[in-house]
């Protein structure tokens, strides 16, 4: 958002900028190779300074700019607790369009991605005290900057003209427990050589201690859900949910929030819930049954309130460590050398519970764990007693239980960084300027997965017989050559140590990625106007970006987890036939797969500036980019600004924009992930009859006799039919979920944005010190780069009258006996996304009179209007669905700072508000829905003070809180669309609650 000069001046060196102002010095910024001000500029500008992200009142370049509207979090160290690749990054996205979405430059250079599964740059990789201003531009600038500029670009200038040292320390403390953090900054800058060479040294080192789920924070351990109470007249209306505080004391299917259990306990449930070991001791539904509820009830999760929740981490255990040089040489005025080196080393822990054991927990080949044989030995009378004296005794015990003794899961990553910027600047005559530069990243991650747990060797270990010396052994003896312990899993405490290291799965995983850049231009004066110079930039720019990643062996589909190819010896993975190696997708780690990639491109630019007449300017601007994967993409701008007066200024701006698709979207081998399911040929009955409905985004368009025929050809389903043990029962699977592997596709395409832009900039002459500010954007995503979710492919294979040869059909793979194990869900340009707003910006900078000092307003505001994806479902059907007053989805967002300045004491009270929202706004977005769930809009309280003093106020003491009414955000527990076990992880919340902190800067 852009404002009037003096406003940008106090903006990005604010309470310093009298003198600035006084002078009349003009802020080159972001969004053009041809210098000009934020006055001139016709896209919209935020404009962040050194003094502003202090006064923030965090350490964390991201933190500081997620408070500004139209900015959200894209993956934060709060909402990534147990992700795998990206555990601990610090990303933004801008518009809510993606951190793909949104250009990261440093000094207006691309940065390497911090991301081994997408383009996205940490923030926290930057070092915050070595960053002058930060600069956010919205909409496309794919013309000036190239892909992946859509939703706009984010700059962070880095200091370059400080001289002498800057020690600044910092010391945090959250009101709860965990949380406490150290911060160190260092600066020491020098000229030499007569001025004509600067040098200048920045570190930067952050411990943050977790935080951790415990009673210091309520919400962060409630072990509670969202979901309808059990019925009081039905199997286990004993639990008396209904009642339950918030309920509703009637039979409903109206949700409220209710205790939340789990079968996995420490000490197991088994035999279908019939016998349970908790708090030392047995239970069962016959002799050993519980005096809290009717003889004969079983273990009942949501009752018996197992609570896996505390001590898991809600924020990482993080260390922090940038260093950068940043050194220039004036050799004349047609050379100028300059050089920025940066290294960041990030280290963070998340703990994340127990792994658990259960009985259909399924291996990589479809097959699962499988029940325990009845007469197992290492079944207690307390266990056999529950089916022993039954008419239909079973011939297996199903189990479910938490693997205590393998020790707690943890995301542990270490992630390192290089960047080098080189460039030399100069003029080639008066009027033509020059820049020559290149660039190179480098990024590295290793990451650490331990006490996860082997599926095979889990069911290895559980299929023993007798050691003919009174104990047991494995019953394989290539298992037990292998190291195959038996694993006894009934009461707590029972695994031994020797069984658990035989199950027990540490996995481990390292990617590097890696970006060099080369390019020059010519900037200058091509000849006058009678309102002056038309002004122009031309260059030329390479890049290369590339990935080494080795994945996880367990992910690894060609070799597996032993490294060696044990099925189709010699072949390849391009081999006819190829099937995934034995060993393959064996544990319980959510693995990403190795993969080497790569792709260069070669661009073109140009920009031009044209005075056409005296106040009025128009700008255009025009890239094409030469991609050895898609070809050439073209993206071009036209915008003008139109100083009417002196007191009102009005612009705006089109722009085509281009995003390549990234490495990961074509080159990525399928990565596991868990997706949810509902078989649309459940409930099918030999004669075609049965289904009654679908899931899936336009199912009710579906053929629900197309669909039938379409199942009744399956394989595996018929096989179901054919097997007596199922005579005349409906086709039933038990599927609620399966595989649904992601990967990239070499055939996708670029995706391509239309933005419009058009504001103003209001400079009353008649209220000195006041500016508003407002502007108007809409950005409309064709061909947006995503895939079709698992249970839309499955939905549209069988609803489809060119079954089964069509691409949904394709990716889907069912066993014998029916049931769906994997569907691939390539990357394809598949929808249209919008997104339209408006910014406004209020600043007022006053002093009263009748009381000493200055007062500085600055209020920044985004409405959405729209927010949509549009796209094609079952049927054909164009759906168009829209998040837009869903949770972190709010349709306004503001931040209001007051700041109050008298000679060395500054103050400022900070008001961030997040629109809160509706949990699914499209399906239970009415207050009477069985399932409307609504967080309110959150507000988030800061005040800083600070006060300079001694010689030339060379120290500073400053302080502050955050969050000042310990605000933690909405309760969103399981059971929510947005919600989690964490109860505390959306975009709404403040884990760490109320913070007080403490500073000391000295400057020599």
């Amino acid at each position: 958002m852009a404002a009037p000069l003096a406003a940008q001046q106090q903006e990005t060196i604010t309470d310093q900028s009298d003198a600035a102002t006084a002078s009349g010095t003009n802020i080159v910024v972001t969004g053009s190779r041809i210098d000009r001000t934020v006055e001139e500029s016709a896209v919209p500008i935020q404009v962040l300074g050194a003094e502003e992200i202090e006064e923030s009142g965090t350490t964390d370049l991201a933190e500081a700019v997620l408070q500004l509207p139209g900015v959200s979090e894209s993956v934060s160290p709060q909402g990534s607790n147990n992700q795998i690749q990206t555990s601990g990054l610090s990303t933004i996205s801008l518009r809510r369009l993606g951190d793909d979405r949104t250009l990261v430059l440093v000094n207006g250079k691309r940065a390497v991605s911090n991301s081994g599964n997408s383009d996205r740059v940490s923030l926290s990789t930057l070092p915050a005290g070595f960053v002058e201003r930060t600069e956010i531009l919205t909409g496309g600038m794919s013309a000036v900057y190239g892909s992946d500029a859509i939703a706009g670009v984010a700059n962070f200038i880095l200091e370059d003209d400080f001289t002498g040292i800057s020690l600044d320390t910092r010391f945090s403390m959250p009101e709860a427990k965990g949380g406490d953090e150290f911060r160190f900054n260092g600066l020491a800058g020098t000229e030499f050589a007569d001025g004509r060479g600067y040098a200048l040294l920045a570190v930067e080192y952050r411990d943050e201690d977790e935080v951790f789920a415990d009673s210091s924070r309520p919400l962060t351990i409630a072990a509670l859900e969202f979901d309808d109470p059990e019925p009081s007249t039905g199997a286990n209306g004993w639990t008396n949910e209904i009642n339950f505080p918030g309920c509703f004391g009637i039979d409903t299917e109206r949700h409220c929030i209710l205790p939340s259990g789990t079968n996995s306990i420490p000490g197991g449930v088994f035999e279908g819930n019939d016998a349970w070991f908790v708090n030392g001791r047995w239970f069962n539904d016959q002799s050993l049954a519980p005096s809290d509820r009717p003889a004969g009830e079983d273990f009942f999760a949501d009752y018996d309130v197992h609570n896996f929740r505390p001590g898991r981490s809600n924020l990482p255990e993080r260390q922090v460590f940038n260093a950068a040089i940043h050194a220039t040489y004036e050799f004349s005025d047609a050379a100028k050398f300059s050089i920025i080196g940066s290294y960041s080393d990030v280290d963070t822990i998340y703990y994340t519970g127990y792994e658990t054991l259960n009985d259909s927990d399924t291996l990589g080949d479809g097959t699962t764990i499988g029940n325990m044989a009845s007469n197992h030995p290492f079944i207690p009378p307390e266990v056999r007693e529950t089916y022993l004296n039954s008419a239909g005794r079973p011939t297996s015990v199903d189990f479910d239980r938490e693997l205590v003794e393998l020790g707690e899961q943890a995301r542990i990553n270490d992630r390192s960084t290089w960047r080098v910027i080189a460039d030399v600047t100069g003029s080639l005559t008066d009027k033509l300027d020059y820049e020559v530069f290149g660039t190179y990243g480098h990024f590295k991650q290793i990451q650490d997965n331990p006490n996860e747990y082997n599926f095979l060797h889990a069911r290895n270990a559980l299929s023993i017989e007798s050691d003919g010396a009174g104990g047991f052994r494995c019953r394989d003896a290539t298992d037990r050559a292998n190291g195959c312990v038996p694993l006894n899993i009934f009461g707590a405490g029972t695994i031994s140590q020797a069984a658990a290291d035989y199950i027990r799965y540490n996995g481990h995983g390292e990617q590097t990625r890696e970006q060099i850049t080369a390019g020059g231009f010519v900037k200058g004066s091509l000849f006058a106007l009678p309102a002056g110079d038309v002004r122009f930039a031309l260059g030329v720019e390479w890049r290369k970006e590339s990935q080494d990643t080795h994945g996880d062996p367990d992910g690894d589909d060609f070799a597996g987890i032993n490294g060696v190819r044990d099925r189709q010896d010699g072949a390849t993975r391009d081999t006819p036939g190829y099937l995934p190696d034995t060993d393959f997708d064996l544990t319980s780690l959510a693995t990403f797969p190795s993969v080497s990639a790569s792709y260069t491109v070669k661009e073109a630019y140009a920009e031009l500036d044209v005075p056409v007449f005296d106040g009025m300017n128009v700008q255009l601007a025009a890239r094409v980019g030469d991609y050895n994967t898609i070809g050439t993409i073209f993206s071009y701008n036209a915008g003008a600004v139109w100083q009417a007066s002196q007191d009102i200024l009005f612009r705006a701006q089109y722009s085509r924009s281009q995003r390549a698709p990234n490495l990961t979207e074509i080159f990525s081998p399928p990565r596991p992930d868990a997706d949810d399911l509902s078989d649309p040929c459940e409930g099918l009955l030999p004669d075609g009859t049965g289904i009654t409905a679908i899931v899936g985004n336009g199912a009710d368009n579906a053929d629900l006799a197309l669909v039938a025929q379409n199942c009744l050809a399956e394989p595996g389903i018929q096989a179901f039919f054919a097997d007596p043990d199922n005579a005349g029962d409906p086709f039933n699977d038990g599927q609620a979920g399966t595989q649904g592997p992601n990967a990239g596709n070499p055939n996708v395409k670029e995706e391509t944005a239309d933005t419009i832009t058009a504001g103003f900039a209001f400079t009353p002459s008649f209220i000195p010190g006041l500016s508003l500010v407002a502007d108007y954007y809409r950005i409309k995503i064709t061909d947006a780069i995503t895939s079709i979710s698992t249970q839309d492919t499955v939905s549209l294979c069988y609803s489809s009258a060119d079954y089964p040869n069509n691409k949904f059909c394709d990716v889907i793979t069912r066993n014998g006996a029916g049931r769906i194990t994997e569907v691939i869900n390539f990357q394809e340009n598949l929808d249209t996304e919008l997104v339209e707003g408006i910014d406004a910006q209020l600043r007022y900078r006053f002093e009263p009179g009748f009381i000493p000092g200055r007062f500085d307003l600055d209020f920044r505001y985004s409405h959405y209007f729209k927010q949509e994806v549009e796209f094609e479902g079952i049927g054909g059907t164009i759906i168009k669905a829209s998040p837009l007053g869903e949770i972190g989805n709010g349709e306004d967002e503001f931040r209001a700072q007051l700041g109050y300045r008298n000679g060395p004491f500054r103050a400022t009270y900070t008001v961030t508000m997040l629109g809160g929202g509706v949990d699914n706004i499209e399906q239970h977005g009415n207050r009477g829905d069985d399932r409307y769930y609504k967080a309110d809009n959150q507000y988030f309280h800061r005040v800083y003070l600070a006060y300079d003093f001694g010689d030339n106020e060379q120290y500073r003491i400053y302080g502050g809180v955050n969050n000042l009414f310990n605000n933690f955000g909405p309760f969103m527990p399981t059971g929510l669309d947005y919600g989690s076990s964490y109860n505390l992880d959306t975009p709404l919340n403040d884990v760490l609650g109320r913070e007080f902190y403490l500073g000391l800067r000295a400057r020599f």
